[in-house]
């Protein structure tokens, strides 16, 4: 009887000291560094309680994008688990191109990349401009992902202002459509165009009000249910393609 009070004695000690972590706990990449930035994220969370009802049928996404992610963050993460996707979300505000495909590089090193992917990646790369470079980031990025993986690529949509411009943004989507063509497992979310239809309001140049930033979390989750997400009774049978057929 005094043996087994100590056993269980321990058990209780050890879990309250972390000698045993709970079979959900929800794991942070280490390598994650903000340099105390006040734009960051926090770190990417990689969560082993898989959701199982909805499309995602508890597969894992990963989530790359800049400020406007990381406004969406929490309503994103909310409604990718409602529908049955379990991700990772790696966001800072003011990154581009080569920031993402550093923090793909860390996916890859820390947990390995999931079957999915969403880039969203652009607007930053503008408001800096270099279009040779931009190119060619695109093209890396995607060749880094490689062809085994499906890709979500969110184009850009902003006003002017903040070094951005609207021939910017036009010169980058179209690019971005152009090379995404020659990869068969990659998909452009056509944002500037549902936003554009949408009236999407502002908060600044570069970012959306609150009822933008629900839009744009709807759009990507619904795009991701259509494009790869289980068939379940309750989804309409109608294609994201349909409503918004890009031009």
């Amino acid at each position: 009887m005094r043996f087994r009070f100590l056993v269980v004695f321990a058990l209780i000690a050890a879990l309250f000291s972390g000698g045993i972590q709970s079979a959900s706990a929800a794991e942070r990449d280490p390598s994650w560094r903000t340099g105390g930035d006040s734009r960051a994220c926090s770190a990417p969370i990689w969560s082993d309680k898989d959701p199982r009802n909805g499309p995602g049928a508890g597969r894992r996404v990963l989530i790359v994008g800049d400020s406007n992610t990381r406004n969406t963050r929490q309503m994103l993460t909310k409604s990718l688990r409602a529908s049955g996707w379990n991700p990772t979300i790696r966001c800072f505000g003011g990154k581009r191109i080569d920031w993402g495909m550093a923090q793909v590089k860390d996916q890859r090193q820390w947990k390995g990349l999931p079957d999915t992917i969403v880039i969203a990646l652009g607007t930053n790369d503008m408001r800096w401009i270099n279009r040779s470079i931009t190119q060619q980031r695109i093209k890396q990025m995607l060749e880094l992902i490689g062809p085994q993986k499906n890709v979500v690529w969110i184009n850009t949509y902003g006003l002017n202002g903040d070094r951005f411009s609207k021939a910017k943004q036009s010169w980058f989507n179209k690019t971005l459509d152009s090379i995404a063509a020659k990869y068969p497992r990659v998909q452009v979310l056509p944002w500037a165009k549902i936003a554009k239809s949408s009236g999407v309001k502002f908060s600044g140049p570069l970012h959306y009000a609150h009822s933008g930033n629900k839009l744009r979390t709807a759009e990507t989750v619904r795009f991701l249910n259509d494009l790869y997400g289980q068939p379940v009774q309750t989804r309409s049978s109608s294609s994201i393609f349909e409503q918004h057929a890009e031009s």
